[in-house]
């Protein structure tokens, strides 16, 4: 396909109608093959997905924090305070074995002074289903407690 050229005084202009509309088309093709690229690379491999739970909350004006989150093989649970003070957090994590069935639990607890995480990983060949977890902050003379839970 050619351009169309019309010469006036010495100066050549391109006919614009004709060039947006071949650019317009090439534009189309790129945005259609990337679009097919990334689903062909998505579908392929999958897009792990992710769940969190949050809550929040204040002692004495120091902001409080606690939170639950999981992922397919993966989860943690943290408290966080924004001074010193008792912080603690209380977990327990379901798994799946893919293979038979069987559902399996960890448990565990943390404290400290400002912030605690704990961390869970599936045993080989199982999924994550769901972590719930208990969070309380002791300080100032004040308590702040909160729930949460998330589920893959």
């Amino acid at each position: 396909m050619s351009f169309s050229r019309i010469v006036r005084n010495d100066n050549i202009i391109n006919d614009l109608s004709e060039k947006e509309c071949l650019l317009k088309m090439r534009m189309k093709k790129m945005i259609s093959a990337s679009i097919l690229s990334l689903a062909l690379i998505f579908g392929a491999r999958g897009v792990d997905a992710y769940a969190e739970n949050i809550a929040k909350g204040a002692i004495n004006g120091y902001y409080t924090y606690g939170s639950s989150s999981i992922s397919s093989i993966t989860a943690s649970a943290s408290t966080f305070f924004g001074s010193q003070g008792s912080v603690s957090v209380v977990s327990t994590y379901s798994y799946v074995n893919t293979s038979t069935l069987k559902v399996g639990t960890q448990s565990s607890s943390k404290g400290y002074y400002n912030t605690c995480t704990i961390n869970f990983t599936a045993p080989a060949g199982c999924r994550s289903i769901r972590i719930s977890s208990s969070h309380n902050i002791s300080a100032y003379g004040q308590t702040w407690s909160a729930y949460t839970t998330a589920t893959y």
